[in-house]
């Protein structure tokens, strides 16, 4: 498979939930960033091996329910890629559910992809993840 062909194929699974087939194409020491601001988003850091990737997803699914996760434009440039995906997601705290946009650039050796780093707008979903102050119980006065 080329490189178009492959990061298609990985947002098509990615799309079906198909963990096990995304991992099989993954490299065990597969990097993946998430370039997004610490203070608004508990996602923020490196995963440095599939193992990592895979806590953190979990970490991430336990926060946020996918219900629509695509590639609307992809760029290939040797063993280079870019992707812009749209995601469609509701907060498990809260219950809001809200779309963002995600630009994510892959690195590929021989066909293999080994690097990928994302970058979105954190504070979206930190906006959509934590309750609204009036939300909040209000204080109990002695």
């Amino acid at each position: 498979m080329d490189v178009r062909q492959t990061i298609t194929q990985l947002y098509r699974d990615y799309e079906n939930r198909d963990l096990p087939k995304i991992l099989a194409a993954l490299p065990n020491d597969f990097v993946f960033e998430w370039h997004h601001d610490p203070t608004t988003a508990r996602e923020a850091g490196i995963s440095r091996s599939k193992d990592e990737l895979v806590h953190h997803l979990k970490d991430i699914a336990e926060h946020f329910r996918f219900n629509a996760y695509h590639a609307t434009n992809i760029l290939v440039d040797g063993d280079r890629a870019a992707a812009q995906l749209e995601a469609d997601l509701t907060s498990v705290a809260t219950g809001s559910r809200f779309s963002i946009q995600i630009a994510h650039f892959w690195s590929f050796e021989d066909g293999i992809p080994v690097h990928l780093v994302e970058y979105m707008d954190s504070a979206v979903m930190a906006r959509h993840s934590t309750p609204a102050e009036s939300d909040a119980p209000s204080p109990v006065s002695a």
